[in-house]
């Protein structure tokens, strides 16, 4: 899964400012509003892939707002995590039937908040979302979840497969353990750094045969990268 450009609306500054905190420290493109009208018009500019909308807002409702962007088919793929100070279930199902692809209350569980949104962000947005990625002699298709390495079939596991998609559609970009756990792992509580050096050893090996070990780099003190720069 690539990283992704992501819209936070809250009028909450405090909850606004974490929230955008934690998921630049993942890498992702966020901008941020306190308002429907200024995240309006910010979503029909940057076009964002998900937009992080509280219910609270000072000039309309959340929930409102989110029906009215839903009414255009210029964004109804986009995917909406819909934040609430409420309890009550009613208004949690109000939001999902008004467009939203998930809701979290408020305050916000940040471990568990990174996770919805990063499940909410490997659905698929559109048939018309790229099928297949290619670099220096590998390509991975997203829709068989097929791996070909120059044009041999390369068997993976579930794990191996996504934290190859994800170095390979952001190469060049060094990413730390930790962002490796949450963007492949979904942050599992019963896995460690060490867990991702073990699958990056493991892809190293199925790749050596055809000399693309070498892609998968070691960051010293940062992480890995996926590069066709030796």
């Amino acid at each position: 899964m690539a990283l992704a450009s992501i819209l936070v609306v809250d009028s909450d500054r405090t909850a606004r400012r974490q929230i955008v905190k934690s998921l630049r420290e993942l890498g992702h493109h966020v901008s941020e509003t306190e308002s429907a009208g200024s995240a309006l018009r910010a979503v029909m500019q940057d076009r964002p892939d998900l937009m992080v909308l509280d219910c609270a807002l000072p000039d309309i409702a959340g929930i409102e707002f989110l029906g009215n962007v839903r009414r255009s088919d210029e964004f109804r793929a986009m995917r909406v995590v819909m934040t609430s100070g409420c309890d009550r279930i009613d208004d949690a199902v109000s939001a999902l039937e008004s467009g939203a692809d998930d809701v979290v209350g408020k305050p916000v569980y940040m471990p568990e908040f990174l996770a919805r949104v990063q499940a909410c962000l490997r659905r698929p947005a559109a048939l018309t979302e790229t099928e297949v990625h290619a670099a220096g002699g590998i390509t991975i298709d997203d829709i068989s979840h097929r791996v070909q390495v120059d044009g041999n079939n390369v068997s993976l596991a579930p794990r191996e497969y996504r934290l190859l998609h994800f170095l390979l559609s952001n190469q060049d970009r060094v990413f730390s353990r930790r962002q490796l756990l949450v963007h492949v792992w979904d942050q599992d509580s019963t896995v460690g750094p060490r867990t991702v050096d073990v699958h990056v050893r493991r892809l190293r090996s199925l790749l050596e045969p055809y000399g693309y070990e070498r892609y998968l780099q070691t960051v010293r003190g940062s992480g890995y990268r996926f590069s066709l720069d030796s």
